[in-house]
């Protein structure tokens, strides 16, 4: 019975990353200490399907706007560079891979190849200089995610927004996952091997607003396709219920003003 639910939450887990890059030849000579691929090319989208009000990409999309100044740190390959350049923003890329970095300079008008993790990452990136600063599934990988909100507060202009998003580690089919003893790291999702923070949206809104945040705004994404039919209910889940049903987290959030 424990092996035919963890073959179901492996089944839904599938079908809600199924924008996720699985084959990636280069990405395989890259691996990581998983046996897994390191390669940021892993995780760009390569579904075919028209985006609908509910995929995450483009409630990202929805939420930056167009025509802004956009630091987009984690750009890998430029799939979302791409997106914001056609929407009349200019893009500044931040990028560990350099592979997937090089790829990206064909969208973005800068790309700095640099890790957070290092004390002095911020050097060579203007102050004050966007209008955006989009964290697409990034905090999760760094030692120190408070740390660089706090950091990225100086790219912000003074009505600047954090777009951000972060997988739930307690959606269902996680929670199934351990309630059987299983905790896998895997290639990319919730449990990626690169992931070193994990999060519910309490601790995630609990670490945005410790760092000088006020959240503007939140969306409880849910994955991947199920069907035309189901993605409306499990939407609804939700957002009644987004501890256990979301699988992304999405936030937006503003610099606080200090009052006088």
């Amino acid at each position: 019975m424990p092996a035919a639910f963890c073959r179901l939450a492996r089944t839904w887990e599938l079908m809600n990353g199924g924008d996720k890059l699985r084959d990636d030849p280069a990405g395989a000579i890259r691996s990581g200490p998983f046996g897994h691929s390191s390669a940021s090319s892993r995780y760009e989208r390569r579904d075919v399907r028209p985006r609908d009000k509910y995929n995450r990409d483009r409630l990202l999309l929805e939420w930056i706007g167009s025509g802004k100044r956009v630091l987009e740190v984690g750009c890998s390959t430029g799939y979302m560079s791409r997106d914001l350049v056609e929407r009349g923003c200019s893009v500044t890329g931040v990028e560990v891979d350099p592979v997937a970095a090089e790829q990206s300079r064909s969208f973005c008008r800068a790309v700095h190849i640099l890790s957070l993790d290092s004390p002095d990452w911020t050097k060579g990136i203007p102050e004050k200089g966007f209008d955006v600063v989009l964290l697409g599934d990034v905090l999760e990988h760094l030692v120190n995610p408070h740390e660089a909100l706090l950091k990225l507060a100086d790219f912000l202009n003074s009505d600047g927004s954090l777009v951000i998003s972060l997988p739930n580690v307690v959606h269902w089919v996680t929670r199934l996952k351990v309630l059987f003893g299983r905790f896998d790291y895997e290639s990319f999702g919730t449990l990626d091997h690169t992931h070193l923070r994990f999060f519910t949206s309490r601790t995630a809104r609990a670490m945005i607003e410790s760092a000088g945040y006020h959240i503007t705004r939140f969306h409880p994404a849910i994955g991947g396709r199920m069907n035309g039919i189901a993605r409306p209910v499990w939407q609804s889940l939700a957002l009644v219920a987004p501890g256990l049903f979301a699988f992304q987290l999405l936030f937006e959030a503003k610099k606080k003003t200090n009052s006088i």
